[in-house]
């Protein structure tokens, strides 16, 4: 998963759960992180201090945490991405699965409609 896709997975799941998007600077965090940086330089990137990049990284990771159920910091961010992403896909393919898609049953190539074949297991219905 490239880190344009880890963005938009990160920034739906904020969405969907707290109804705000990521901000440049949380953006720029979860990219820097990905890429080891230290908050220090992530901060020289987005023109504010040391301190206040460290500050928005934590309360992200924490949000992070509650959201996906598990710790998440700078030594794990990655991992737990790519777990709940792929949690992710896997359950809106399940609920595809179970009905949520269209569903075609039947497709005839031909340009007769097919004979039904008799269920001799049933009675014939008589015509009236």
């Amino acid at each position: 998963m490239d880190t344009a896709h880890i963005l938009q997975f990160v920034d739906e799941v904020l969405s969907a759960n707290t109804g705000k998007h990521l901000n440049d600077l949380q953006r720029g965090i979860i990219e820097g992180i990905l890429k080891r940086q230290k908050y220090s330089d992530i901060a020289n990137t987005y023109g504010c201090t040391a301190g206040h990049a460290k500050d928005v990284g934590y309360e992200l990771l924490h949000m992070l945490s509650d959201i996906f159920g598990e710790p998440v910091d700078k030594r794990n961010l990655k991992s737990v991405l790519k777990r709940q992403s792929t949690i992710k896909i896997a359950l809106n393919n399940s609920n595809n699965i179970e009905g949520n898609s269209n569903t075609i049953n039947y497709i005839n190539g031909c340009s007769e409609l097919p004979t039904p074949t008799p269920d001799k297991s049933q009675p014939a219905t008589p015509d009236y």
